[in-house]
C-alpha cells in the first residue's frame, strides 16, 4: 500500500485580514474551499466542529476530579520516592590488606564476576554462620 501525497491545498489555512484593497490571494483560496466544503458536506459538519457548552456545575465537577486526580498522582510519586530512598543501598568502606585484595581481584577475575558480589556473599555467609 503506498500513501497519497498530500498537498498544501488539503490543508485549511487561517484567513487573513481583509487589506484595504479588498481580499487577499489567500482568502479568495480559502473562500473557495470552503464553498466546495460546503456543498459537499452536510450542515453537520459545523455542528460537530462546535464544542458544548457546559453547565457551571459540570465544569466545577470536572475541575474537582482533575484536581482529585492530580493531588492522587502526587501522593503516588511522592510514595515512590519514598519507596525508592528505602531500598538504597547502604556502602561500607572497608581497607583490605594487598595481599587479600589481589586475591579478591583474582577470584573475581577467574569467576567473572564482581568484586562487591563476592564481597556482600562473603558478608551474608559469615553473618548467617553467627545467627545474625
Amino acid at each position: 500500500m503506498s500513501k497519497q501525497p498530500i498537498d498544501i491545498e488539503q490543508f485549511s489555512l487561517a484567513t487573513r485580514r481583509k487589506s484595504e484593497s479588498g481580499m487577499t490571494l489567500i482568502d479568495a483560496k480559502a473562500a473557495a474551499r470552503l464553498a466546495d466544503d460546503a456543498t459537499m458536506q452536510p450542515a453537520t459538519a459545523n455542528a460537530a466542529a462546535t464544542l458544548p457548552r457546559l453547565s457551571e456545575e459540570e465544569r466545577r465537577r470536572r475541575a474537582a476530579k482533575l484536581a482529585g486526580d492530580q493531588q492522587e498522582a502526587r501522593r503516588r510519586l511522592k510514595n515512590l520516592k519514598r519507596a525508592k530512598e528505602r531500598a538504597l543501598r547502604s556502602y561500607v568502606n572497608v581497607p583490605l590488606e594487598q595481599a587479600v585484595k589481589e586475591r579478591l581481584m583474582r577470584a573475581a577475575h577467574e569467576n567473572d564476576v564482581k568484586m562487591t558480589v563476592i564481597l556482600q556473599a562473603a558478608i551474608d555467609i559469615y553473618l548467617q554462620d553467627n545467627g545474625y
